[in-house]
């Protein structure tokens, strides 16, 4: 599992998963988990001071006192990031442990801090999991809606990393799926919300042409969407609820037809007599729509293939089940193809902004 990192898309920001030592990935801000005197005891915190170098630990010491769900900034020292972001899940002295709203602050302005000092890349550990021994499952859950709900609103952030890396009491396995499934749940249910937005510009848009069919359509994907929202923002504690989730909202299904629908739309547009499509953002509205129904589909289906692949490396390369392999490479095929029309709509897309 070490060498494989697979990534979904949120808006114009890569949400990576790798697994291995986030001292090893490359990022301008790595961030550490670590208890309010910033010990660096342990865990990531201990990684990255060895590595890093004292200059960590002397920048660190200027920073005190801290409080649970703060972060303090300090240079990189040794290491080939900018930054350390030492965010504080645990405080010794009032007896706190990591919790859902402490992960959620400390993720939150993480976040925030990568904006402020105009950063393009950052990385995570699963926070509180290791030293704090806060549930992987619940970590996982707050911290990818955390920096999913980031990345639908205004950020110059380019690719946002998690690095995972098995602790004791907790199997590997275990741990990188929930947290594959977890991204892949954030990424999706906030590219639903994205496509519920652009479908309220796409109704303007038919509108003007008297198209009933084409808005009878819309009204019904929008109220698909809806539906699929509510079922996405549940909170799931188990590997299960979060397959089941995706499921029962049946976006990879309304993700589809709303590509189909938004080709059928520039269609009909270009045949009417109706003298709309003589403002090109109308035209990109309606490619936006498309572009975002595809990068949709690719999480969907990405999240689809690393499960398949998680499971392939239980076989460690031997024997593996064909139904396994069959699936992998139907799903290879999915994700190429998707790959192809969203490179060739982001190209008309950015022939019309330029136009």
């Amino acid at each position: 599992m070490g060498n494989r990192s697979s990534d979904y898309v949120i808006n114009a920001t890569t949400f990576r998963v790798v697994y291995g030592d986030i001292t090893k990935v490359v990022a301008e801000a790595l961030v550490s988990s670590d208890d309010s005197l910033l010990s660096m005891g342990g865990g990531v915190s201990m990684a990255i001071e060895r590595l890093g170098g004292e200059e960590i630990r002397r920048h660190a010491r200027k920073l005190l006192p801290l409080r649970i769900g703060d972060v303090a900034v300090t240079s990189a020292g040794q290491l080939p990031a900018k930054y350390i972001f030492h965010a504080v899940t645990i405080d010794y002295s009032k007896f706190e442990s990591p919790s859902e709203k402490s992960i959620h602050s400390a993720t939150l302005k993480c976040m925030q801090l990568a904006d402020v000092l105009k950063l393009r890349t950052i990385a995570f550990p699963a926070l509180g999991t290791g030293v704090g021994r806060f549930p992987f499952q619940t970590a996982a859950e707050v911290m990818t809606r955390t920096i999913g709900e980031y990345l639908t609103g205004k950020t110059q952030v380019e690719l946002v990393t998690i690095a995972l890396l098995a602790r004791e009491r907790v199997q590997e396995t275990d741990l990188n799926l929930f947290y594959e499934q977890a991204v892949a749940l954030a990424s999706v249910s906030c590219q639903t919300k994205r496509l519920a937005s652009l479908l309220d510009e796409l109704r303007g848009i038919i509108e003007p042409i008297h198209r009933k069919d084409l808005l009878e359509r819309v009204e019904g994907l929008r109220t698909e969407l809806f539906h699929a929202q509510d079922v996405l923002a549940e909170h799931p504690s188990s590997l299960e609820q979060i397959e089941q989730q995706q499921e029962r909202s049946a976006i990879a299904d309304v993700s589809q037809r709303i590509v189909t629908m938004t080709t059928q739309t520039q269609k009909a547009i270009k045949k009417s007599k109706v003298s709309v499509w003589g403002d090109r953002q109308l035209e990109e509205e309606v490619m936006r729509t498309k572009l975002n129904g595809l990068l949709t589909q690719i999480n969907i289906k990405v999240s689809q293939m690393n499960k398949f692949q998680i499971e392939k490396a239980k076989y460690g390369g031997i024997d593996v089940p064909p139904r396994l392999e069959n699936a992998i490479e139907d799903l290879n095929r999915d994700i190429q193809g998707l790959e192809a029309d969203v490179s060739k709509a982001r190209e008309q897309l950015a022939a019309l902004m330029g136009s």
